[in-house]
């Protein structure tokens, strides 16, 4: 509600009410289901209209009250909700305040409303819930998301057929068939996000045939125990985060997979996840060739694109082998660190390849360098063999952190980085060379 003033006079103008039903439901949407139930006060259009809501998002901590029960007000509000469909419902909820009989019920009322996208939330200090095994069967789900302390025990027969999306944020598995049962039943599964430790299964196996999309972060302490193993012919995008100490990750179908991120991954000591991405075209890696065996041989034929953290031990090793395979590379990006920290790792100096790789002499259009903060010899070394060497170079772009406590200090190391770079002879006439700074502050 507004009040605006006309020839001194004050009066009452609701604007907000003048937009249309559907943008209002929509703003709405974006609101917890508390403040989207305290709009009904405004006027008497908007008595009912909160209960045409499509999107219901409920908040634990925001519904405490002396009179009701959490479970009893998510009940009622859910059986208020008079929207033609029911898009979207996230709630989390205490584990010893909620009986399962009301989550079951929750479950049953949103089914029964056609839901499509469903997240729920546990929040304990101790125990894991089980939900009831009706959860897993749904004609209409299209996105299901579960959050921590949720213990997975499907039923031997699960049905998700509409389901797109499936999220498991650290749930634990009864044991290595249920997460199999799981994704049996969901057939047209297209995008699967997983963040977990592995000690709840020796093996997770993920084969699903209309998967195009992988997501998996595995923050496992354990050392050499278990791994993954990945059948998805249709698979396109693949993230992996984390294997710091699995024994293995084999990914033995993915004949589709354009575009691979492969991140802090060590001590599989087998080459066999690097050869599976040969297919690729667009690749991004953060890997330490003293941790992972490079496979020996591969080629990466389709690969224009290529993204380097250079925060790993002899990541310049790891540079070389990955140019030499990548005959067509038309785009490389090298992502810094916050400081030179990470070089005394090394144990080998940077030594410059006997041949220039092909990709550099025929292909090679654009060289960045994102965060280059205090590069050290071997890594100036890097860029100058690429300029000297990449005969078909547009750009070069060098981007930097500048921090205002340290503001003169970075100033000069800028400046002579780019008297330095500037006088290295190119092998490319109309190479442009870019200079950017991103000034920080430590304060706060």
């Amino acid at each position: 509600m507004k009040r605006c003033l006309r020839n001194g006079s004050g009066v009452n103008e609701d604007r907000i009410s003048d937009l249309p039903e559907a943008l209002l439901l929509q703003i709405l949407s974006l609101l917890p289901v508390k403040d989207v139930v305290s709009t009904s006060v405004l006027s008497k259009p908007w008595r009912s209209l909160w209960k045409l809501v499509p999107k219901l998002n409920f908040d634990y901590e925001n519904f405490q009250s002396e009179h009701e029960t959490y479970s009893e007000i998510v009940c009622k509000l859910l059986l208020s909700n008079k929207a033609p469909v029911l898009e979207s419902l996230h709630l989390d909820f205490k584990v010893g305040k909620c009986r399962a009989v009301d989550v079951g019920m929750w479950i049953g009322i949103a089914y029964a409303r056609h839901v499509r996208d469903l997240a729920l939330h546990v929040i304990s200090e101790k125990r894991s819930f089980t939900f009831p095994t009706s959860l897993y069967n749904c004609e209409t789900l299209e996105s299901l998301t579960l959050t921590s302390w949720v213990l997975v025990d499907v039923p031997s027969q699960v049905c998700l057929k509409s389901l797109r999306t499936l999220r498991l944020d650290y749930v634990d598995y009864k044991d290595d068939e249920t997460f199999i049962n799981l994704l049996s039943g969901c057939p047209n599964l297209e995008n699967l996000v997983l963040y977990q430790e592995l000690p709840d299964m020796e093996t997770c196996t993920i084969a699903v045939p209309s998967l195009q999309r992988l997501t998996v972060v595995d923050a496992n302490d354990a050392q050499g125990h278990g791994g993954y193993v990945i059948n998805a012919p249709s698979l396109k995008y693949l993230k992996i985060y984390g294997f710091k100490a699995l024994e293995f990750c084999l990914i033995e179908n993915a004949p589709e997979l354009v575009e691979a991120t492969i991140m802090n991954v060590s001590k599989i000591i087998n080459e066999k996840l690097l050869e599976s991405l040969t297919s690729v075209k667009r690749l991004s890696l953060a890997l330490s060739p003293l941790e992972i065996k490079f496979p020996t041989g591969s080629i990466f034929y389709q690969l224009v694109s290529l993204e380097l953290y250079t925060d790993k031990a002899e990541w310049w090793n790891l540079l070389v082998l990955m140019l030499d395979s990548s005959p067509i590379l038309q785009v490389l990006k090298l992502i810094g660190k916050w400081s030179g920290e990470n070089n005394h790792l090394a144990i080998r100096n940077w030594d410059q390849p006997k041949n220039v790789p092909g990709c550099l002499l025929f292909h090679l259009e654009t060289f960045m360098w994102k965060g280059c903060t205090k590069l050290g010899e071997d890594e100036k070394e890097v860029v100058k063999y690429i300029l000297r060497n990449s005969n078909r170079l547009k750009r070069a772009t060098f981007s930097r952190i500048i921090y205002e406590e340290n503001n003169s200090q970075d100033m000069v190391e800028n400046l002579e980085m780019v008297e330095e770079l500037e006088s290295v002879v190119r092998a490319s006439n109309s190479c442009q060379l870019l200079f950017e700074c991103n000034l920080y502050t430590l304060r706060r």
